[in-house]
């Protein structure tokens, strides 16, 4: 081991200690270990033990410490500490900025264990009701949680694309005649993206939009160049002629599966120096395929069969379901989320804060549900012909009841059931509770219905057979929750919802009227699915949603 990593060993276990509130004088003879040890030039495997107890500061305890480090790369207190904290919450630490005092509120007050959860709280406003943490500090929490995702080897969607941007426009500024596209999983949707990959069209030499800062060249073979920003975030750039740009854009566009199947569709047909992506279509009598649904083989039957859908824009979405504000956990107020909706042009809103058990973000108990009610009267007055209906996002229990009686329930225009608490279930009582809300009349929309955090938590288990049916069975909608970092429902569910006759409510789960943007995540999302216009809740315009809701 190197001294630097030695004493990072001890930085952590002065960490963990502190996290877990044991004794300050070791834990700040630990912090001068760390401090001591990475100074140290000469490497501590060439010392002996006597030269190592000769450090300034180095005692017995650390110094036997060190030995074991050194002897099997593992320290047994810092195992023990490591063993007796959730994973998350270790990597939490790593954040920059962010300390042991800090964290130990973040997992012991508010039962946040993973990085993701902790950014999650952070954009729903969980964070400033507690000791240590305004609005100021959750912001910049929120940045540097920001950072450190995207320097994990994977993104979210919404990372990736503006990378690729950012990149595309570094390029294109360095290249002026190339002609130069994303591919890949970012030009495919992937609510995921492991890799970002862009497509170069030029003669000569590219190397002149590379820089040490910026754009960074790691290496290059065969016209594939490995690159970084400056950010350190990997970019993949492929070169080729301009004669077979649809080509390649094709080839680097579909998933395997996807291009394997066309390929092996279509034998004997030579599918190089085509210069368009049209064209390699045309080529094989198909539709265009857009790059969103060439993941899987399936979709072809539907192309040569001439079904391919027509998928769901942006422009689609007629209204917003699912808005927090200012009651409960959202940044602004009531009447802000709901004429800033006015002003993108929307037709109505769902206000949808927080129910009586999520204690966590200021949720509703009764008496202040009737007090919004009468607020969005008046506002309804103020705004007409816009609409703002009367929703909830009420809590499913642990067995299953929505989160007020029936008496408070009725009064709503709509209600969407979400889980939110007690997540590490069984597929036997997660389907259990979920079907239990979806079986409730007054259930309108199942929210983030696997209530997965993507790249940072894994969604409970459903029987989606069952789920789906109830569904189907008792008219309720299924959300896919747009926020990036959940775009739940997983757009593999898409088909098996909408075959069965389930809409699909895309909403932006909006803590803020920044969080309206999130939309279009969730279209994006919606159209890897399949999704069309029709099949899409919040499709319907005013008239069309008061009559659902009404049925």
């Amino acid at each position: 081991m190197s001294n630097k990593e030695i004493a990072y060993a001890f930085d952590e276990l002065a960490n963990l200690m502190e996290l877990h509130e044991e004794d300050g004088f070791r834990i700040k003879s630990y912090r001068n270990a760390y401090l001591t040890l990475r100074k140290v030039e000469r490497p501590l495997v060439e010392m002996s033990d006597l030269e190592i107890l000769a450090i300034k500061g180095v005692g017995n305890a650390i110094a036997e410490k060190i030995h074991s480090l050194l002897q099997t790369g593992k320290m047994p207190a810092l195992e023990k500490y490591r063993a007796k904290t959730p994973p998350g919450v270790v990597e939490m630490l790593d954040v920059n900025g962010f300390g042991p005092k800090k964290v130990r509120v973040v997992w012991q007050d508010m039962g946040i264990e993973s990085i993701g959860e902790l950014w999650y709280a952070c954009n729903e406003n969980r964070l400033v009701e507690f000791k240590g943490f305004g609005l100021k500090t959750q912001e910049d929490l929120k940045t540097k949680l920001e950072y450190f995702l995207r320097s994990r080897d994977q993104l979210h969607y919404d990372a990736a694309e503006a990378e690729a941007d950012f990149a595309v426009s570094r390029l294109s500024a360095a290249l002026p005649e190339a002609q130069i596209e994303v591919v890949g999983q970012v030009r495919r949707r992937c609510s995921v993206v492991e890799k970002i990959e862009i497509l170069v069209a030029m003669a000569g030499d590219i190397a002149v939009a590379f820089d040490e800062t910026v754009l960074r060249l790691d290496g290059q073979e065969n016209g594939v160049y490995r690159a970084r920003l400056e950010n350190n975030t990997p970019i993949t750039i492929y070169q080729c002629a301009l004669e077979e740009f649809g080509s390649k854009q094709f080839l680097l566009s579909g998933a395997p599966a996807f291009v394997q199947a066309f390929v092996k569709a279509a034998p004997g047909i030579d599918f190089s120096q085509i210069n368009t992506e049209a064209a390699v279509f045309e080529k094989v009598g198909l539709p265009f395929i857009a790059p969103e649904l060439r993941e899987q083989a399936d979709i072809l039957v539907r192309a040569q069969a001439g079904k391919l859908p027509t998928l769901i824009e942006d422009e689609d979405i007629k209204g917003i379901l699912h808005v927090h504000t200012t009651w409960s956990d959202g940044l602004h107020s009531l009447e802000e989320m709901c004429t800033y909706a006015q002003k993108l042009g929307y037709q109505y809103i769902g206000i949808t804060d927080h129910s009586k058990s999520a204690f966590y973000a200021n949720g509703l108990q009764v008496e202040r549900v009737l007090a919004q009610m009468e607020a969005i009267d008046a506002l309804n007055e103020k705004l007409a012909p816009f609409r703002i209906f009367k929703g909830i996002e009420s809590d499913i229990l642990n067995d299953g009841a929505l989160d007020y009686e029936e008496a408070i329930l009725e009064k709503f225009d709509f209600i969407i059931a979400s889980v939110h608490s007690n997540l590490k279930m069984s597929i036997e009582k997660a389907t259990a509770r979920v079907l239990r809300a979806i079986e409730n009349p007054y259930t309108t929309i199942l929210g983030h219905p696997t209530g997965r955090l993507l790249l940072s938590r894994e969604g409970y288990p459903l029987d989606w057979e069952v789920i789906l049916d109830a569904c189907a069975e008792h008219n309720v909608a299924i959300e896919l929750n747009a926020n990036p970092y959940r775009l739940d429902l997983d757009w593999t569910l898409i088909p098996e919802a909408t075959k069965r006759g389930i809409p699909i409510a895309i909403n932006p789960d909006a803590h803020s009227r920044a969080g309206y943007d999130d939309i279009r995540y969730g279209v994006l999302c919606a159209r890897k699915g399949a999704l069309t216009a029709s099949q899409c809740l919040n499709n319907l315009d005013l008239e069309g949603f008061k009559n659902y809701i009404n049925k």
